[in-house]
């Protein structure tokens, strides 16, 4: 019997960045929308043609641009994902899955630069519509130059990010690459997600839902695409406290769990964590399923894809090509630094969480793949009764 699947989803981190005292405070705009139109005056020639070949201009990723190349020109380091997503939340830009690229030179030789941006923005491919944002800024001894893209699967009519508690927000969205469903995930402050009554018709997705305590809240469209499930929009709202103006502590529950290990069980100690920190019934490791992570994380870098169906089929086909079965499966996937970063990459993003917290899961299987350029695939398959 092919399961039902739960949400299933997709992480991507990098390394993080410590803090640091002289970070400059976020500016938080008032609402969260895109398209918008970014502004090209100022840039000279060469940042013109370069950001007309790296995607179109959104003001959201213009302001995050602006604001990576200034910390390297004060000497802080480059933003890790995190830092950048913070960033393009306050700039109130809704799209996930940001790639940055940070470059520093004497002097930007023209055909030299253009095909260094054209080898970066060849190396990734999400599908919907390519959105960038690009700044340069002298430094002693020469310039740096940043670039931050990302692929929009979807765009988002403008939602608050301050709102207050009780009060009822609308979303709506729509797609730009066809979907057969989507719903809107909700996490609050110290809650569960919980998906939030959503319609979707012709490509339109639309939710009404309530802040029923004060606190960070954290709103993601969810969207069955060609590949799977997958997050194409998130926001983030604020009910009745002030944004924050510095990136809060990123650690997720259970990285202390991984002290001393490395690979598949540093990420099923992580996930125990979780477990046994909100009080849920322990997951029992599966070989069974270990393998087919397994398979499914090599398959994901073979092809350098993130996704529930590269090729090998989306979660339900492959358990129930396994000779498996479950009255419920979910799949978290990513591509990050680290296996640390990848379980906070997950824990972070509502759809992934519920994975994480589901009571009803009882059993898992985990599988960590090197990739010679240093990162890490991760591939986690959750089931419920188990036969």
């Amino acid at each position: 019997m092919k399961p039902r699947l739960a949400a299933a989803l997709f992480a991507a981190a990098l390394a993080a960045a410590p803090a640091r005292a002289d970070e400059p405070s976020l500016t938080w705009v008032d609402a969260s929308s895109s398209p918008r139109a970014g502004s090209t005056s100022g840039l000279g020639d060469l940042d013109q043609e370069l950001l007309a070949r790296c995607g179109t201009p959104e003001e959201g990723l213009m302001a995050v641009a602006r604001r990576v190349v200034a910390a390297k020109a004060a000497g802080r380091p480059t933003p890790d994902v995190d830092g950048l997503v913070l960033e393009m939340r306050a700039s109130g830009e809704p799209h996930v899955w940001p790639r940055a690229w940070v470059v520093s030179a004497e002097a930007f030789e023209r055909d030299a630069t253009k095909k260094r941006l054209d080898a970066w923005r060849q190396s990734f491919g999400d599908g919907g519509e390519r959105r960038c944002g690009l700044a340069r800024v002298a430094v002693p001894g020469g310039q740096v130059m940043a670039a931050i893209a990302v692929d929009a699967l979807a765009d988002m009519a403008p939602l608050p990010v301050r709102a207050r508690t009780g009060q009822w927000l609308e979303l709506e969205a729509r797609m730009r690459v066809p979907a057969t469903s989507a719903k809107v995930v909700l996490v609050g402050p110290g809650g569960a997600p919980r998906t939030v009554p959503t319609s979707f018709q012709d490509g339109r997705v639309r939710a009404r839902f309530a802040l029923d305590r004060p606190g960070a809240f954290d709103v993601q469209v969810l969207a069955d695409v060609a590949a799977g499930p997958r997050p194409v929009l998130e926001a983030r709202v604020y009910a009745d406290v002030e944004p924050p103006r510095a990136a809060p502590k990123a650690a997720a529950p259970g990285e202390d769990a991984a002290a001393g290990l490395t690979g598949a069980p540093a990420l099923a100690a992580m996930i125990d964590a979780v477990r046994r920190e909100r009080s849920l019934p322990a997951l029992t490791r599966d070989p069974r399923r270990d393998a087919l992570a397994l398979a499914h994380a090599r398959r994901m870098r073979e092809v350098r894809t993130v996704a529930h169906d590269v090729g090998d089929g989306d979660p339900g086909q492959r358990v129930q090509n396994a000779g498996l079965s479950a009255k419920e499966a979910g799949e978290n996937v990513a591509h990050s630094e680290s296996v640390r970063l990848a379980h906070r990459s997950l824990w972070q993003s509502p759809s992934h969480r519920a994975n994480l917290e589901r009571p009803q899961f009882t059993h898992v299987g985990v599988a960590v793949v090197d990739d010679p350029d240093g990162t890490v695939w991760v591939c986690e398959i959750f089931a419920t009764s188990l036969r």
